[in-house]
């Protein structure tokens, strides 16, 4: 074999995406993984679906660019791109490629290789939007607070006692928000659990309940069934996981939100109940991964990590939390274990 067929050959094996195109678009040369990376069975298949590289680019301006960078330049480096595939289906790829010219300076062709970064492009994608998200849900009670307490400030003697009491209550709450989103925060992020710190005690559940309730701009009705529900676990960990399930019902459930207690042998049972419609199975299936979302956009955007971390700090405890929907409620089932 001669150093020409050796070289076609090492072209055509390697797994790296492999062109060769003219300036108009239409591909002189490309590899086996050239073809599977865009959708196509074959080179073949690809030369015949694919008259002109132009075809492929989801956003038509981007062609120019690319164009406009590689023909001054000469070269291109890690250019990010989406293409269409001929399914339908798009893939972010990373271009880089140079411009084979000949003797009196004209393009001849343009030569490079494709990685996919599809899943980059998109965890890209999902850091954003999370910073954006939190930023938000931070910004709005760090901003009462300032209002509120630059109110304070500039009129103390203006108001009342009831008005000053009033007025350090909403901050407080608003301080409360501002905290339990931190530490969902620092729950989701600690894949060691053993690192997070608990401090289990022996209490009334419903006590806990109510002391959450208290900042509820919601109506939500309790119901306690069989003795005193006394738990053995760490009553702030637990309002973290009640406030953040009855967050999640006001956010995508239902008007009528009840919480249910009831006490077994060995466990205390603790239900949030929703009369929303039920969480399709796909998304069930999903919805206590860290930073997931429902797609609603009827409702306030959130981090997505309520349910992740009640979940994660149940079993920490010793409990467990779960979904079903029964009797026309969406239900999110706590479970601890009742103190001996």
């Amino acid at each position: 074999m001669s150093g020409t067929d050796d070289l076609t050959a090492f072209f055509r094996r390697t797994p790296v995406a492999l062109y060769r195109t003219a300036p108009d678009g239409q591909v002189l040369a490309a590899n086996e993984a050239l073809a599977k990376l865009l959708g196509y069975e074959s080179v073949d298949a690809l030369r015949q679906g694919l008259p002109s590289v132009a075809s492929v680019y989801v956003e038509p301006a981007k062609r120019e660019e690319w164009l406009q960078v590689v023909c001054d330049a000469g070269i291109v480096y890690d250019f990010d791109v989406q293409l269409a595939r001929p399914d339908g289906s798009t893939i972010w790829v990373q271009d880089t490629a140079r411009a084979v010219r000949d003797d009196s300076g004209r393009v001849l062709y343009f030569e490079g290789a494709l990685i996919d970064v599809s899943e980059k492009v998109a965890a890209r994608k999902a850091r954003d939007m999370f910073i954006a998200t939190v930023s938000h849900e931070l910004r709005n009670p760090i901003a009462a607070m300032l209002g509120l307490g630059e109110e304070l400030s500039k009129g103390y003697e203006t108001f009342s006692d009831q008005e000053r009491r009033e007025i350090a209550h909403l901050i407080a709450r608003q301080a409360e928000d501002a905290s339990w989103l931190i530490e969902d925060l620092l729950v989701a992020h600690r894949e060691d659990t053993s690192r997070i710190v608990l401090s289990p005690e022996d209490f009334d559940l419903t006590k806990e309940v109510e002391r959450i309730l208290e900042v509820v701009d919601a109506p939500v009705t309790v119901e306690v069934d069989g003795g005193d529900p006394i738990v053995s676990a760490d009553p702030r960990r637990v309002r973290q996981i009640i406030r953040n399930l009855v967050d999640n019902a006001m956010r995508y459930g239902g008007d009528d939100i009840k919480v249910r207690i009831e006490t077994g042998s060995n466990e205390v049972t603790l239900e949030v109940c929703d009369s929303g419609a039920p969480i399709p199975p796909d998304e069930a299936a999903n919805i206590f991964e860290a930073f997931r979302t429902r797609d609603d956009t009827s409702h306030p955007k959130s981090v997505g990590l309520g349910l992740s971390v009640a979940q994660k700090l149940a079993r920490m405890m010793g409990g467990d939390l779960g979904y079903e929907h029964r009797s026309g409620y969406s239900r999110f089932v706590v479970t601890l274990p009742a103190a001996s």
